[in-house]
């Protein structure tokens, strides 16, 4: 029985890989990343001949696994494994395979480490949607959040993102933290009140030449979080009701005055429209 072995790889230079993740990828039967052709690349770069597939080819890895140790690549770009990779690892785990990390450098724990915000305790929240009504609902149920926030964004949707983080969560200390390849990261360090279009990579440096999303590190707010009473927020979404907004629009709206979590107060909305809808139906 073979082992998985997820082996952290670098966002940007190549030879920001480690020694152990370097030896471990040379002596396995098989490679997989998303995409292969990212595992494609690193392999050249150092020399490999190590067999490579996707990812999302669970079935040949699992294959391969009865007999042979297998490496999953997780780029540097993200915190943790996602989409195929992580479907690869719940699947080896049901098989029975053992799954054994080999930590590699994390550009989104870089950025943090690096920005002087806090890092006691952190919230990640991924790549952020690309649909703007998406983006700004995860920005508003954010919005009073204390501990330090850590986001990924591509570089083309950076400085409406920007913009977007200021008019909902205020002015916060930022960090963005992009990485130009060989040349290192590139950081910008001030407030969302600061920013105003595209100034955070050196005009040297064009944006398409960005190879990946850009870390944007966040400080908490420091307003004190106020949360409603629940009779309080239930007269809230009672009201706009019976004005004729739909749940999802006024958990929107009420996310960012009352404290509560936007799913909290669409579960509650729900209820509270079923119980007048039954009410009515009894008159």
């Amino acid at each position: 029985m073979g082992t998985l072995y997820i082996v952290g790889a670098p966002a940007g230079a190549a030879d920001d890989i480690t020694l152990r993740a370097l030896r471990t990828l040379s002596e396995v039967a098989l490679v997989a990343a998303d995409p292969a052709t990212f595992a494609q690349r690193l392999l050249v770069h150092h020399n490999l001949d190590t067999p490579f597939a996707e990812a999302a080819d669970t079935e040949i890895c699992l294959a391969k696994l009865q007999t042979d140790d297998v490496a999953l690549l997780i780029p540097g770009w993200s915190l943790a494994p996602s989409g195929p990779g992580y479907r690869l690892i719940r699947a080896a785990i049901e098989h029975g395979f053992p799954v054994v990390p080999v930590p590699g450098p994390s550009l989104p724990l870089s950025a943090l480490v690096s920005s002087g915000l806090p890092t006691d305790s952190f919230v990640y929240l991924g790549t952020l949607p690309e649909e703007r009504g998406a983006r700004r609902d995860l920005l508003t149920s954010v919005a009073t959040e204390r501990r330090t926030l850590v986001a990924m964004v591509l570089p083309g949707r950076l400085p409406s993102t920007l913009a977007e983080l200021h008019e909902i969560c205020g002015d916060r200390l930022l960090v963005v933290w992009c990485t130009p390849g060989e040349e290192g990261p590139a950081t910008w360090r001030g407030t969302t009140s600061d920013v105003t279009g595209w100034e955070l990579i050196p005009a040297s440096q064009d944006l398409g030449l960005v190879p990946g999303p850009c870390v944007v590190v966040v400080g908490g707010s420091q307003a004190e979080a106020v949360r409603w009473q629940e009779d309080q927020l239930e007269a809230a979404i009672q009201s706009r009701l019976k004005r004729g907004l739909g749940t999802k629009e006024l958990s929107r709206q009420l996310a960012s005055e009352s404290g509560w979590p936007r799913r909290e107060i669409y579960r509650l909305a729900v209820e509270l429209a079923a119980t007048g809808a039954n009410e009515g139906d009894e008159h």
